[in-house]
């Protein structure tokens, strides 16, 4: 599979800037609590704590569609994995439940494959998020409080075993709580760069985006202390823009751009010789068909095909 050599995005979060604020609709998102971009659709899809329905959204906050939800009580966490498959995360009960999102569809926990991500604390301090990492198929959870914890998990949704290991201690990051966690590897571009290892926390109680490293060391930080509502989900498209909605009677989608020096200037130059021509346009071909994470698929549909090979024909010489 192609990927980018001249374009290893990177991810400076005190650059980043609010440049929208959406209102989401109240009577299904009171209380959202997890947020998830797909890649394959560029949608999000919104997750509030009740655990009876779930939103899919445009990335303005347009309501597209929306899955009616059974037998969940405290709903956290989300991740996207592709395919159109998602997991979601049950609070007090620490687990994990795969599921593909199926418009005006109903979800029923009690169907669906799950894993351990953490402790069964039967307390609502418990599994507040988790992201998939799809460089090897695990994920990373994280624990609210009282203590927070920071998990890599691996296992089988399959088998339903698992296994969740403290990445580090928490206690260096300084913050009274976490809210939710992004497995940077999940944002093209980003997957290739210096970022690639380094997974975001979100604090909720102390209003800051972490970006951290997997031994807990922070390199960034983003100060939400200026947000009207409480932040308690967060993820990241293509584009490197952050979506955080909150946690609120009044929920809130607001949406972070980054500083322009943190994107690629020449996407089209997939092989990164500082010219968009041949070997770019052989790339492409070779990963022709579907293609997720292919920094081929320069639209980020998740397939590489003629949309993709015009933008390159468009784009060709000598990268600007």
């Amino acid at each position: 599979m192609a990927t980018q050599a001249d374009c290893p995005a990177k991810v400076t979060l005190s650059g980043y800037q609010l440049i929208a604020t959406y209102s989401l609709p109240p009577a299904t998102l009171s209380g959202a609590s997890a947020v998830a971009w797909n890649w394959d659709s560029d949608t999000l899809l919104i997750l509030p704590d009740s655990g009876l329905v779930m939103v899919m959204v445009s990335k303005t906050g347009v309501v597209l569609s929306q899955m009616t939800m059974k037998n969940f009580s405290d709903t956290e966490g989300l991740t996207y994995m592709g395919g159109g498959t998602y997991a979601l995360s049950e609070e007090r009960l620490g687990r994990a439940y795969k599921f593909t999102y199926v418009a005006g569809g109903t979800l029923d926990r009690s169907t669906l494959q799950s894993i351990a991500i953490g402790p069964n604390t039967g307390t609502n301090d418990g599994s507040e998020g988790v992201s998939f990492d799809p460089r090897d198929g695990s994920w990373v959870s994280i624990k609210e409080k009282n203590p927070e914890n920071v998990y890599r998990v691996t296992g089988s949704f399959a088998t339903g075993a698992s296994t969740y290991t403290d990445l580090f201690a928490t206690a260096q990051l300084g913050v009274s709580d976490i809210a939710d966690v992004l497995v940077l590897a999940t944002v093209p571009g980003v997957a290739d760069g210096p970022d690639a290892d380094n997974i975001l926390l979100l604090s909720q109680a102390s209003n800051r985006l972490l970006k951290v490293s997997r031994t807990g060391q922070i390199l960034g930080t983003l100060n939400l202390a200026n947000l009207a509502t409480n932040p308690e989900g967060v993820t990241m498209d293509a584009s490197q823009r952050l979506y955080i909605c909150s946690d609120s009677t009044a929920p809130k989608l607001y949406v972070y751009a980054p500083p322009a020096s943190d994107l690629c200037t020449c996407p089209s130059d997939i092989d990164g010789d500082g010219v968009v021509g041949s070997g770019d346009l052989a790339l492409t071909l070779l990963d022709f068909g579907v293609c997720p994470g292919s920094a081929a698929d320069l639209d980020h549909n998740g397939v590489c095909d003629s949309g993709d090979v015009s933008m390159i024909l468009i784009d060709f010489g000598v990268c600007p």
